[in-house]
């Protein structure tokens, strides 16, 4: 009775351990809009409405940023990381963010800039 206990409590752990971490790859595809920036939990003093993201469902993407920033590329999402690959601007390499929520309207990514936490939320346009 006891192992057959422990045996199901297992399944029942790993179960909703493998549920937690899954993140529908669907969910991003479309125009966002940044909404807030946070850098160490704090404003960051930018227009969030000049960033924006353009996924497809080819795994292709567009961003743009402050101070006229673009870039382009291909990305693909792993666990609950979003990677891209900028073709636009020369010597780009492979980039990875969290992704912290992805729902049909919200978007929250985590960054690192120059070793300060970056938070950027954006909502689908």
């Amino acid at each position: 009775m006891k192992r057959s206990f422990f045996w199901i409590l297992l399944l029942g752990i790993f179960s909703f351990l493998s549920s937690c971490g899954s993140i529908d790859n669907e969910l991003i595809i479309g125009s966002w809009e940044g909404v807030r920036v946070l850098e160490e939990g704090k404003e960051l003093g930018v227009n969030p409405k000049e960033i924006s993201f353009y996924f497809d469902k080819n795994e292709s993407y567009r961003y743009e940023s402050t101070l006229n920033y673009k870039e382009a590329g291909s990305y693909y999402i792993e666990s609950s990381y979003l990677f891209t690959t900028d073709t636009v601007n020369q010597a780009s390499t492979e980039k990875a963010v969290e992704i912290l929520v992805l729902s049909p309207d919200s978007l929250h990514i985590k960054m690192d800039d120059n070793g300060k936490e970056r938070i950027l939320k954006l909502t689908k346009i």
